[in-house]
């Protein structure tokens, strides 16, 4: 592929010059070419009207900049700097900035793309729109910087999907990702300044957020919306080993950390697994009410996570749904029911059962005369025993232990007794 220098197009890089058009002129040779680069040396390159090509777009075009985002893309107009469609294309170490006008930082519809290590200031509503107009899949929004501003950090829409949104560091006033539809991968960014939300989805299939940073969300941190007009929804989103800190500044101890919810108890969301989070407060003024709240949400599993330092007010969880484990957290896990097995005796001699944390209840039928404990050593099992076989019974001890110090237990005709072990001998209680 060839390389184009803008200058060579007639733009100037001296910040006053109207250097647009000489940069579109740039950008139309690469993509006759059937591709190429199309450089651009340190400079301040002003821009009467966004760099794009509506949706015909361009192909196989690399947009790159000098040194360390040396050169910066600044509009003089209400435009978005950098818009329309791009595919097989890369935007790539630039600042842009859209100095303040009224316009988003990118407003574009990419497809098989990279926007990459740019650094995006001036913007108002959106630092990035992805795909509002037009389908794009295999893209990758990767190590930029959206500088705090007024709106939405990245916003995405279902037309946005398969895609990667990685090590970027995000400032502002609404959510830093506003998210639709999937297969989407949030991995490893950085999301804070004052953001209503670090993370918001809005309905999503297949998602995984893996080791972001989310801070000082005014409101919950990550928030899932069922959208209102479906009946069901089975959405595989997994929350995973993210740091989520100092959020809930706009009301403290009002709204979760996490909060997941269903339209009503008759329309529900499924399908959520939220593990490894660390969720913590130490910021004056941060609180949240839970650590996960999930409001009629089926299957879903939260585990391992830690939220013992001010990671909640209320509970740690509240979950309703159905199929819902709770389990390794530092705090509020679910005690599974014990499980309960009642059987009936007919000959003498058996030794009773030994399942880990189970319920026995025996009934001694006519003729048995006697039975024998299990070993007590880690026994973990409660067993009420029966007697009416019509004359009294023996409960025995195996060698070596005893039924409150002694070795058996008589049990007389028509009685119960309830039997526990304290990990060496049996206690009746």
């Amino acid at each position: 592929m060839s390389v184009i220098d803008v200058r060579s197009h007639g733009a100037t890089g001296d910040g006053k010059t109207d250097d647009h058009a000489a940069i579109l002129r740039a950008i139309q040779a690469a993509d006759d070419a059937g591709g190429g680069t199309v450089f651009f040396p340190a400079g301040d390159y002003a821009l009467s009207d966004s760099i794009g090509n509506g949706a015909h777009g361009f192909s196989q075009v690399w947009l790159l900049g000098d040194g360390e985002r040396a050169a910066r893309l600044r509009v003089k107009a209400k435009v978005a700097p950098i818009s329309g469609r791009w595919t097989e294309c890369r935007i790539e170490n630039l600042k842009i900035d859209a100095d303040t006008q009224g316009s988003p930082g990118l407003d574009v519809d990419l497809d098989k793309s990279y926007v990459r290590h740019c650094w995006i200031v001036g913007w108002t509503d959106y630092g990035m729109r992805l795909n509002a107009r037009a389908e794009g899949l295999l893209n990758w929004i990767d190590d930029n910087f959206i500088e705090q501003s007024t709106g939405y950090g990245i916003h995405t829409t279902y037309r946005f999907y398969d895609s990667w949104i990685v090590n970027n560091n995000i400032g502002s006033t609404g959510p830093n990702l506003s998210i639709e539809a999937g297969p989407v991968r949030v991995l490893a960014n950085h999301l804070n300044g004052a953001p209503q939300h670090n993370i918001e989805l809005r309905g999503n299939k297949q998602l995984t957020i893996i080791g972001n940073i989310c801070e000082g969300a005014r409101r919950e941190a990550i928030i899932f919306t069922m959208p209102p007009w479906l009946e069901a929804d089975d959405e595989q989103v997994a929350i995973v080993g993210n740091n989520i800190t100092n959020g809930g500044k706009g009301a403290p101890d009002e709204y979760p950390a996490i909060g997941i919810y269903s339209v009503d108890s008759g329309h529900r969301t499924r399908g959520f697994n939220i593990t490894g989070n660390f969720i913590a407060n130490t910021d004056e003024g941060a609180g949240w009410s839970y650590a996960v709240d999930a409001r009629y949400v089926d299957d879903i599993a939260i585990s391992g996570n830690q939220w013992d330092n001010n990671g909640y007010r209320v509970a740690p969880v509240r979950a309703e749904g159905l199929n819902v484990g709770i389990a390794g957290n530092t705090s509020g896990n679910l005690t599974a029911a014990p499980r309960r097995v009642v059987d009936t005796l007919s000959s003498s001699g058996a030794t009773l059962g030994n399942s880990p944390g189970v319920e026995y209840v025996y009934l001694l039928a006519s003729g048995v005369s006697s039975v024998t404990l299990p070993t007590a050593a880690h026994n973990t099992c409660r067993y009420t025993v029966k007697n009416v076989s019509g004359s009294d019974a023996t409960l025995n001890a195996i060698s070596g232990q005893v039924i409150d110090g002694e070795c058996d237990f008589t049990l007389t005709c028509g009685v119960a007794v309830d039997v526990v072990s304290d990990g060496k001998n049996w206690w009746t209680v």
